[in-house]
Protein backbone atom coordinates (compact mmCIF):
# COMPACT_ATOMS: atom_id res chain seq x y z
CA UNK A 1 0.00 0.00 0.00
CA UNK A 2 1.41 3.37 -0.97
CA UNK A 3 1.96 5.65 2.01
CA UNK A 4 1.85 9.38 1.45
CA UNK A 5 3.41 10.18 4.83
CA UNK A 6 5.64 8.50 7.38
CA UNK A 7 3.96 6.05 9.71
CA UNK A 8 4.42 4.77 13.29
CA UNK A 9 3.49 1.25 12.15
CA UNK A 10 6.48 -1.14 11.72
CA UNK A 11 4.42 -3.05 9.18
CA UNK A 12 4.65 -0.09 6.81
CA UNK A 13 8.46 -0.45 6.60
CA UNK A 14 10.49 -3.30 5.19
CA UNK A 15 12.62 -4.56 8.06
CA UNK A 16 15.88 -6.08 6.80
CA UNK A 17 17.26 -8.85 8.99
CA UNK A 18 20.93 -9.01 8.00
CA UNK A 19 22.58 -11.27 10.60
CA UNK A 20 24.31 -14.05 8.67
CA UNK A 21 23.72 -12.24 5.39
CA UNK A 22 25.54 -9.98 2.94
CA UNK A 23 24.28 -6.73 1.45
CA UNK A 24 25.79 -5.38 -1.78
CA UNK A 25 25.35 -2.09 -3.61
CA UNK A 26 26.95 -0.66 -6.74
CA UNK A 27 27.97 2.97 -6.25
CA UNK A 28 28.66 5.55 -8.96
CA UNK A 29 29.78 8.73 -7.20
CA UNK A 30 29.58 10.82 -10.38
CA UNK A 31 32.29 13.16 -9.11
CA UNK A 32 30.97 13.58 -5.53
CA UNK A 33 34.18 14.67 -3.84
CA UNK A 34 35.22 16.87 -0.91
CA UNK A 35 32.35 17.93 1.33
CA UNK A 36 29.86 15.39 -0.04
CA UNK A 37 28.33 12.45 1.83
CA UNK A 38 26.54 9.63 0.05
CA UNK A 39 24.89 7.70 2.89
CA UNK A 40 23.47 4.17 2.59
CA UNK A 41 22.50 2.98 6.04
CA UNK A 42 20.12 1.20 8.41
CA UNK A 43 18.04 2.61 11.26
CA UNK A 44 15.56 1.09 13.72
CA UNK A 45 12.59 3.09 12.54
CA UNK A 46 9.83 3.88 13.15
CA UNK A 47 10.74 5.29 16.52
CA UNK A 48 8.54 4.38 19.45
CA UNK A 49 7.74 7.94 20.53
CA UNK A 50 6.04 10.91 18.98
CA UNK A 51 6.81 12.22 15.48
CA UNK A 52 10.03 14.20 15.15
CA UNK A 53 10.58 17.73 13.95
CA UNK A 54 9.87 16.66 10.39
CA UNK A 55 6.50 15.28 11.50
CA UNK A 56 7.71 11.77 10.70
CA UNK A 57 8.92 8.67 12.54
CA UNK A 58 12.53 8.78 11.34
CA UNK A 59 15.22 8.20 13.98
CA UNK A 60 18.99 7.66 14.15
CA UNK A 61 21.84 7.54 16.65
CA UNK A 62 22.42 11.30 16.51
CA UNK A 63 18.81 12.32 16.94
CA UNK A 64 18.45 14.01 13.55
CA UNK A 65 14.86 15.20 13.60
CA UNK A 66 14.64 14.73 17.35
CA UNK A 67 14.28 10.97 17.67
CA UNK A 68 16.91 8.39 18.66
CA UNK A 69 17.55 4.76 17.72
CA UNK A 70 20.35 2.37 16.65
CA UNK A 71 22.06 3.15 13.34
CA UNK A 72 24.32 1.05 11.10
CA UNK A 73 26.17 3.20 8.56
CA UNK A 74 26.89 0.72 5.79
CA UNK A 75 28.33 3.40 3.55
CA UNK A 76 29.17 7.05 4.15
CA UNK A 77 31.30 7.91 1.16
CA UNK A 78 32.70 10.37 -1.31
CA UNK A 79 35.56 10.01 -3.78
CA UNK A 80 38.15 10.44 -1.03
CA UNK A 81 36.87 8.24 1.76
CA UNK A 82 34.42 5.54 2.83
CA UNK A 83 33.37 4.96 6.45
CA UNK A 84 31.33 2.00 7.74
CA UNK A 85 30.23 2.65 11.33
CA UNK A 86 28.16 0.90 14.02
CA UNK A 87 26.09 3.12 16.34
CA UNK A 88 24.47 1.14 19.14
CA UNK A 89 21.80 2.34 21.56
CA UNK A 90 20.40 0.87 24.74
CA UNK A 91 16.72 1.07 25.61
CA UNK A 92 14.98 3.35 26.22
CA UNK A 93 16.55 5.16 23.25
CA UNK A 94 17.75 8.66 23.99
CA UNK A 95 20.70 10.96 23.44
CA UNK A 96 22.36 9.55 26.54
CA UNK A 97 21.88 5.90 25.55
CA UNK A 98 23.12 6.11 21.93
CA UNK A 99 26.71 5.96 20.70
CA UNK A 100 26.93 9.19 18.70
CA UNK A 101 30.43 8.67 17.28
CA UNK A 102 30.20 4.92 16.79
CA UNK A 103 33.08 2.70 15.71
CA UNK A 104 34.00 0.89 12.53
CA UNK A 105 36.42 1.02 9.62
CA UNK A 106 37.45 3.58 7.03
CA UNK A 107 38.97 3.42 3.56
CA UNK A 108 40.87 6.20 1.83
CA UNK A 109 41.62 9.45 3.66
CA UNK A 110 45.06 9.50 2.09
CA UNK A 111 45.57 5.73 1.98
CA UNK A 112 46.11 3.93 -1.34
CA UNK A 113 43.18 1.53 -0.97
CA UNK A 114 40.50 4.02 -2.03
CA UNK A 115 40.62 7.33 -3.89
CA UNK A 116 40.63 9.30 -7.12
CA UNK A 117 42.68 7.75 -9.92
CA UNK A 118 44.07 4.47 -11.20
CA UNK A 119 46.90 4.45 -8.65
CA UNK A 120 44.35 3.54 -5.96
CA UNK A 121 43.10 -0.02 -5.47
CA UNK A 122 39.54 1.29 -5.87
CA UNK A 123 39.38 4.18 -8.34
CA UNK A 124 36.41 6.23 -7.20
CA UNK A 125 36.02 7.95 -10.56
CA UNK A 126 34.44 4.66 -11.65
CA UNK A 127 31.57 2.57 -10.22
CA UNK A 128 32.45 0.00 -7.56
CA UNK A 129 30.60 -2.57 -5.45
CA UNK A 130 30.41 -2.12 -1.69
CA UNK A 131 29.79 -5.32 0.25
CA UNK A 132 29.09 -5.89 3.95
CA UNK A 133 28.76 -9.37 5.48
CA UNK A 134 27.26 -9.60 8.95
CA UNK A 135 29.12 -12.58 10.35
CA UNK A 136 28.14 -12.05 14.03
CA UNK A 137 29.77 -10.67 16.05
CA UNK A 138 31.77 -8.95 13.32
CA UNK A 139 31.16 -7.31 9.96
CA UNK A 140 33.32 -7.95 6.89
CA UNK A 141 33.51 -4.77 4.79
CA UNK A 142 34.89 -4.79 1.25
CA UNK A 143 34.92 -2.94 -2.07
CA UNK A 144 35.33 -4.57 -5.49
CA UNK A 145 36.09 -3.11 -8.91
CA UNK A 146 37.27 -4.83 -12.08
CA UNK A 147 39.22 -7.58 -10.36
CA UNK A 148 40.62 -5.35 -7.64
CA UNK A 149 39.40 -5.45 -4.07
CA UNK A 150 40.13 -4.07 -0.63
CA UNK A 151 38.70 -5.31 2.65
CA UNK A 152 38.61 -4.61 6.38
CA UNK A 153 36.81 -6.21 9.30
CA UNK A 154 34.85 -4.76 12.18
CA UNK A 155 35.74 -7.26 14.88
CA UNK A 156 32.76 -6.75 17.16
CA UNK A 157 29.38 -5.32 16.21
CA UNK A 158 27.56 -6.76 19.23
CA UNK A 159 26.26 -3.30 20.20
CA UNK A 160 23.92 -3.38 17.17
CA UNK A 161 23.22 -7.13 17.22
CA UNK A 162 19.76 -6.86 18.78
CA UNK A 163 18.76 -4.13 16.34
CA UNK A 164 19.97 -6.21 13.38
CA UNK A 165 18.13 -9.24 14.72
CA UNK A 166 14.90 -7.26 15.09
CA UNK A 167 15.20 -5.86 11.57
CA UNK A 168 16.28 -2.41 10.40
CA UNK A 169 15.08 -0.08 7.65
CA UNK A 170 17.34 0.71 4.70
CA UNK A 171 17.75 4.46 4.29
CA UNK A 172 19.58 6.62 1.74
CA UNK A 173 20.67 10.25 1.90
CA UNK A 174 22.92 12.61 -0.06
CA UNK A 175 24.13 15.93 1.24
CA UNK A 176 27.03 18.35 1.24
CA UNK A 177 28.75 20.59 3.77
CA UNK A 178 31.93 22.61 4.22
CA UNK A 179 32.33 20.82 7.57
CA UNK A 180 32.82 17.25 6.34
CA UNK A 181 36.38 16.87 7.60
CA UNK A 182 35.37 13.97 9.87
CA UNK A 183 34.71 11.99 6.67
CA UNK A 184 37.29 13.14 4.14
CA UNK A 185 40.17 15.01 5.80
CA UNK A 186 42.83 14.30 4.72
CA UNK A 187 43.05 14.92 1.80
CA UNK A 188 40.19 17.43 1.79
CA UNK A 189 40.17 20.79 3.53
CA UNK A 190 37.21 22.91 4.61
CA UNK A 191 36.53 24.15 1.10
CA UNK A 192 32.89 24.35 -0.03
CA UNK A 193 31.32 21.05 -0.99
CA UNK A 194 31.96 19.81 -4.54
CA UNK A 195 28.76 17.83 -5.04
CA UNK A 196 27.11 16.95 -8.35
CA UNK A 197 23.35 17.06 -8.70
CA UNK A 198 23.04 13.28 -8.39
CA UNK A 199 24.83 10.03 -7.63
CA UNK A 200 23.71 6.47 -8.42
CA UNK A 201 23.13 3.54 -6.05
CA UNK A 202 22.09 0.44 -7.97
CA UNK A 203 22.01 -3.36 -7.97
CA UNK A 204 21.15 -3.54 -4.28
CA UNK A 205 21.00 -7.16 -3.17
CA UNK A 206 20.88 -9.25 0.00
CA UNK A 207 22.14 -12.82 0.04
CA UNK A 208 22.80 -15.51 2.62
CA UNK A 209 26.34 -16.07 3.85
CA UNK A 210 29.50 -14.10 3.25
CA UNK A 211 30.50 -12.16 0.17
CA UNK A 212 32.47 -14.37 -2.24
CA UNK A 213 35.97 -13.36 -3.18
CA UNK A 214 35.95 -11.81 -6.65
CA UNK A 215 37.76 -13.50 -9.52
CA UNK A 216 40.59 -11.52 -11.09
CA UNK A 217 39.58 -9.65 -14.21
CA UNK A 218 40.76 -11.03 -17.54
CA UNK A 219 43.66 -9.14 -19.00
CA UNK A 220 46.83 -9.42 -21.01
CA UNK A 221 49.85 -11.20 -19.60
CA UNK A 222 52.33 -8.91 -17.87
CA UNK A 223 55.71 -8.81 -19.54
CA UNK A 224 57.44 -11.75 -17.91
CA UNK A 225 56.40 -13.41 -14.70
CA UNK A 226 59.61 -14.35 -12.93
CA UNK A 227 59.81 -16.40 -9.76
CA UNK A 228 62.25 -15.52 -7.04
CA UNK A 229 64.66 -18.16 -8.42
CA UNK A 230 65.39 -19.00 -12.04
CA UNK A 231 64.47 -22.65 -11.36
CA UNK A 232 60.81 -21.66 -11.10
CA UNK A 233 58.74 -22.33 -14.21
CA UNK A 234 56.06 -19.65 -14.59
CA UNK A 235 52.92 -20.04 -16.67
CA UNK A 236 49.44 -18.60 -16.97
CA UNK A 237 47.16 -20.85 -14.96
CA UNK A 238 43.85 -20.89 -13.17
CA UNK A 239 44.15 -19.88 -9.53
CA UNK A 240 44.57 -23.10 -7.56
CA UNK A 241 45.24 -25.29 -10.61
CA UNK A 242 48.27 -27.56 -10.86
CA UNK A 243 51.40 -26.48 -12.68
CA UNK A 244 51.29 -26.48 -16.45
CA UNK A 245 47.52 -25.96 -16.87
CA UNK A 246 47.72 -22.69 -18.73
CA UNK A 247 44.60 -20.57 -19.02
CA UNK A 248 44.81 -16.95 -20.15
CA UNK A 249 41.23 -16.30 -19.04
CA UNK A 250 42.45 -15.83 -15.46
CA UNK A 251 44.78 -12.94 -14.90
CA UNK A 252 47.18 -14.91 -12.71
CA UNK A 253 50.66 -16.21 -13.35
CA UNK A 254 51.68 -19.14 -11.17
CA UNK A 255 55.29 -20.10 -10.58
CA UNK A 256 55.86 -23.82 -10.24
CA UNK A 257 59.08 -24.92 -8.57
CA UNK A 258 60.43 -28.40 -9.28
CA UNK A 259 62.79 -28.36 -6.32
CA UNK A 260 60.55 -28.11 -3.26
CA UNK A 261 63.22 -29.25 -0.81
CA UNK A 262 65.53 -26.43 -1.85
CA UNK A 263 63.25 -23.79 -0.40
CA UNK A 264 62.47 -21.96 -3.64
CA UNK A 265 59.75 -19.35 -3.47
CA UNK A 266 57.02 -18.71 -6.00
CA UNK A 267 55.54 -15.36 -6.93
CA UNK A 268 51.88 -14.94 -7.83
CA UNK A 269 51.31 -12.05 -10.14
CA UNK A 270 48.24 -10.48 -11.70
CA UNK A 271 47.66 -7.69 -14.16
CA UNK A 272 47.32 -5.31 -11.23
CA UNK A 273 49.75 -6.31 -8.51
CA UNK A 274 52.33 -8.74 -7.23
CA UNK A 275 50.82 -10.88 -4.48
CA UNK A 276 53.98 -11.51 -2.44
CA UNK A 277 55.78 -14.82 -2.46
CA UNK A 278 54.75 -18.13 -0.96
CA UNK A 279 56.35 -21.51 -0.58
CA UNK A 280 56.59 -23.86 -3.55
CA UNK A 281 53.65 -26.25 -3.97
Amino acid sequence: TEKQHSSPDRGDFHQLELLGKTINVTIDLNGASCGCNVAFYLVSMPNAGAPGSGNDWYCDANGVGGNWCPEVDLVEVNQNSWHATMHGCSKPYSSGSCDHGGYGVRFGQGQKDFGIGSEFTIDTTKPFVASLSFTDPGVAVSAHQGGRSTAQHIQDASNVRDALNDGMVLTMAYWGSSSMGWLDSPPCSSDPAQCPASVTLSDISVSSGSSPSPSPAPGPSPSGCPGSRSACDCAWTQSGAKCGLEDGSECFCRCCCPFKASGYLCQWRSEFLDIVVQGCV
